[in-house]
């Protein structure tokens, strides 16, 4: 890409304007942005010729769906960006779509990303870990994980069976350190003591390597020739570690499906429709074994083609910056952009990526069953889309909402003894938890066990941001608590102009008419839901899939604040006062200790003992001196 993009003129005004572009588009490969009259992004395309593929948006002749139709209306400008090669154009469109989010574009719910073990070999002693995205080009990746716990698991697998290091020191080699519990639990050979060898780490190093490779025989092989050596040094204890880490890693692979004899790197792509949705299956296949698979639904895609459903799966996994390409992606049929695509991937990767539509063979049979689990997945999604979508309209119905609660956003407010006061938002999205969208917050504006003032604070903080950065408000707005902090949250958002905008409730829990001091009635207690300017409880019927959509929401704000309030209380915990002298960080703070004992040592000493610390000026050692005497 040119080192300035160039941009067309912005014009605008009404559509007249727009045409009048048009005449001067440029025959060259860029991305292109259409815009309503407020200046928002209706939608992100690209193309080889942007005059092209712009003037057929306004063609008279051309036959758009209803999409694109109600799409051109809106069209109230349009700005390009033009690029050196259509493969960058490819994935600018991909970066500018994850960014704007556009209308019309047909986009996928999740935005999620696969996790990874990455192998730190540009390291001394190298670590293994979980991590997101591809960031470090002297490490190995090893994946995609299509959950965490999978990714999870295999962890678990290393850490079990070989003595790797998970410390997160750097290791030199010239310092030394106290080796940890895992040393004692031989599970880890503690490179840390300075008293192993790189060479002895490194074959640790190369087991773990083969296992994540899935190189299961001369993995097997390796292990088998160290227990026999073991056995003729008379070293029984070692073999039998040996032994038992042979029969873990068959156990391991015999679990595993394999799918290529020939140990190939695959993704298998396949899409099934049904009514007006969409499943996409991908398998990932690493050294001819099923590594995972994943699934990705499209609820109202009837209008979409299946080469446009197709292109947003291949975007989002393959053109984000750091993703991880296999050598062979098959796929069901000629995706148009199949060319593009496998020269954009080529450019990105070390070796060369080859995108094909196998018609025969081994491979075909791959894409049929990519096929027949993408059948079976999306009438498993449809069925739970179905249910989602009927506890949703339960809960408008008897609750009385003005709006369809897809999104809700759900408060909880928790300190300890008046201290450390805390609050959690957490966020649900069509009967889901959407974890990305959870805030935690610290309460500044007061002191003591004000629930009621706490909540004013949380709400106000929130939505005048959600209003300052122009986001989408919630349909549905959950308050942990009664009449009392719904008045506050009834008074907090008309302040800020949108109580018409959004349902308000508040779930609390009543007492049972015998805890109540009465003689009849059941010893049962119950909840119930409170709305603004409503004077009657609305009592919860036990049982009720309304009741359990509300209580989980709740109940997860409830844990996600003190889960937040207890890390707060740890750090509070192990904050020590020497912190908090101006000029002393972790180094010096460590110094310290180390050389008086504690903090009672360093109080009683003088100005001379405090200056022998290294690192610690006459004006320094003072400063320490009258803070801990004060």
């Amino acid at each position: 890409m040119n080192k300035e993009t160039r941009h067309a003129v912005k014009g605008g005004g009404d559509i007249s304007s727009v045409r009048d572009k048009l005449s001067n588009l440029p025959n060259l490969p860029g991305v292109y942005l259409f815009k309503d009259d407020q200046q928002s992004i209706l939608y992100i395309g690209k193309s080889k010729s942007i005059r092209n593929r712009v003037r057929s948006y306004f063609n008279n002749s051309a036959k758009h769906n209803l999409r694109i139709q109600l799409m051109v209306s809106r069209i109230h400008d349009f700005s390009l960006i033009v690029t050196d090669t259509e493969a960058e154009a490819l994935i600018l469109e991909e970066q500018l779509i994850k960014r704007h989010h556009p209308r019309y574009n047909v986009a996928l719910k999740d935005g999620k990303s696969y996790p990874y073990c990455k192998l730190t070999v540009g390291e001394m002693y190298p670590r293994l870990m979980l991590v997101r995205e591809k960031i470090d080009a002297k490490s190995e990746y090893y994946g995609p994980y299509t959950s965490v716990k999978d990714a999870r698991q295999v962890l678990k697998a290393v850490m079990t069976y070989f003595p790797l290091r998970t410390s997160k020191m750097l290791l030199d080699g010239k310092k030394t350190y106290r080796p940890c519990l895992n040393f004692q639990m031989k599970r880890c050979l503690a490179p840390c003591r300075g008293v192993v060898s790189v060479e002895e780490y490194g074959k640790v190093v190369r087991q773990v390597r083969l296992f994540l490779k899935g190189r299961d025989k001369e993995l097997l092989r390796e292990l088998e020739q160290r227990m026999k050596q073991s056995s003729k040094k008379l070293e029984y204890e070692k073999s039998a570690q040996y032994r038992d880490q042979i029969r873990a890693m068959s156990r391991i692979f015999e679990r595993q499906m394999v799918l290529d004899i020939k140990g190939k790197d695959q993704d298998v792509f396949n899409l099934f429709r049904e009514a007006d949705s969409t499943g996409i299956q991908v398998l990932f296949i690493r050294n001819g074994r099923l590594l995972g698979t994943d699934f990705f639904f499209f609820e109202d895609s009837s209008e979409a083609s299946a080469d446009n459903l197709l292109g947003q799966v291949l975007h989002r996994i393959y053109m984000p910056e750091g993703s991880i390409v296999p050598r062979e992606i098959l796929l069901p049929f000629e995706y148009t952009d199949r060319k593009l695509l496998e020269d954009a991937l080529n450019k990105k990767s070390e070796r060369r990526i080859y995108v094909v539509c196998p018609q025969k063979g081994r491979k075909k049979e791959l894409v049929t069953m990519a096929y027949n689990n993408a059948k079976v997945n999306l009438s498993e999604e449809r069925r739970r889309y179905a249910k989602n979508t009927n506890i949703l309209k339960n809960v408008k119905y008897e609750l009385k909402l003005n709006r369809l609660p897809e999104v809700v956003e759900a408060f909880d407010i928790s300190h300890l003894s008046g201290t450390m006061t805390v609050a959690s938002m957490v966020c649900w999205k069509n009967n889901s938890a959407s974890n990305k969208d959870y805030r935690k917050y610290k309460i500044k504006s007061i002191s003591g066990p004000d629930d009621f003032a706490s909540m004013k604070e949380v709400l106000t903080r929130r939505y005048k941001r959600v209003l300052a950065e122009g986001e989408k408000l919630p349909d549905l707005i959950l308050i942990d608590g009664g009449k009392g902090q719904i008045n506050i949250a009834e008074k907090v958002l008309a302040e800020l102009g949108i109580l018409r905008k959004v349902d308000l409730i508040g779930l609390a829990k009543g007492r049972s008419a015998k805890k109540m001091g009465r003689s009849r009635g059941q010893n049962i207690d119950y909840e119930y839901v409170v709305k603004p300017k409503q004077k009657n409880e609305i009592r919860m019927r036990r049982n009720s899939d309304v009741l359990y959509f509300l209580q989980n929401i709740r109940d997860e704000s409830h844990r996600f604040a003190i889960e937040f309030q207890r890390k707060l209380k740890r750090k509070d915990t192990l904050h020590s006062r020497i912190d908090d002298i101006q000029g002393i960080g972790p180094k010096r703070r460590r110094l310290l200790l180390k050389h008086f004992g504690s903090l009672t040592g360093l109080r009683q000493a003088s100005l001379d003992e405090i200056m022998q610390v290294p690192g610690i000026s006459q004006n320094l050692a003072q400063e320490i001196q009258d803070f801990l005497q004060s």
